[in-house]
């Protein structure tokens, strides 16, 4: 769904009551989550989508192994009714768009190429009530590719894609920058964020046949980024 550049997001004072009976299946979910991950997860909380527009997302904060479970799982992910929202990039350098493909043992779409920066709206993004996603993906993008905020030119949000079977809503950014692909490989490479297997740049004049040589290996919501960020 397209949204407005600058889309709002909302928390409201709600709650997410779990029913007893889940409990055993969210246990396991997150045991294999944390076996998977060598027990780096941290149970913190994330937001949660209650009702969404084209201008505004609102929703509650909720347990993160919750999300973890719905993910894991779409008979949880129905039953618990958690709809976990990410901000997601789409970096446009002059000599291309930045691709990184993920670890094997990460909790979501493994082994898998996507447009970075891509992570869970937590928490950490609440500020008067409201969430700071353009404040969120900024975190990430240090964090996880060691670029810094100020070599971006121009970030607006392009669209919002919901995942059927899990729940999860990606907000995506298209995020321009005048950085070469050399730098922001550089830039990773000294961050020592481990997320990545390794980066790539794909030239616009390439990206069809990049997206078609390795549909098997993108995540199914990065062509639909790039389609309303008009490059796809």
């Amino acid at each position: 769904m397209p949204v407005a550049p600058d889309i709002a997001v909302e928390l409201r004072p709600e709650t997410l009551a779990v029913p007893a009976s889940l409990e055993p299946a969210i246990g396991v979910a997150w045991a294999a989550a944390q076996a998977r991950a060598g027990g780096r997860l941290f149970n913190g909380q994330v937001f949660s989508v209650s009702d969404f527009s084209d201008k505004r997302i609102s929703g509650c904060l909720v347990e993160y192994r919750l999300a973890v479970a719905a993910y894991a799982d779409p008979a949880l992910a129905a039953a618990l009714r958690v709809q976990p929202l990410s901000v997601c990039g789409v970096l446009r350098m002059p000599d291309g768009i930045l691709f990184g493909r993920r670890q094997p043992g990460a909790t979501y779409e493994a082994g898998l190429w996507q447009t970075p920066r891509a992570g869970s709206v937590d928490g950490g993004a609440v500020r008067n009530g409201q969430v700071d996603a353009l404040g969120q993906i900024r975190t990430e993008l240090a964090e996880e590719i060691g670029l810094d905020w100020a070599r971006i030119t121009s970030c607006r949000a392009v669209t919002l894609v919901r995942h059927a079977a899990t729940g999860v809503h990606d907000l995506a950014f298209l995020l321009e920058t005048s950085a070469m692909f050399a730098e922001v490989e550089n830039c990773h490479r000294a961050s020592g964020c481990t997320e990545y297997m390794s980066l790539r740049a794909v030239p616009e004049t390439a990206l069809a046949g990049f997206l078609a040589a390795e549909a098997a290996r993108v995540v199914p919501a990065a062509p639909l980024f790039l389609r309303a960020a008009g490059l796809g």
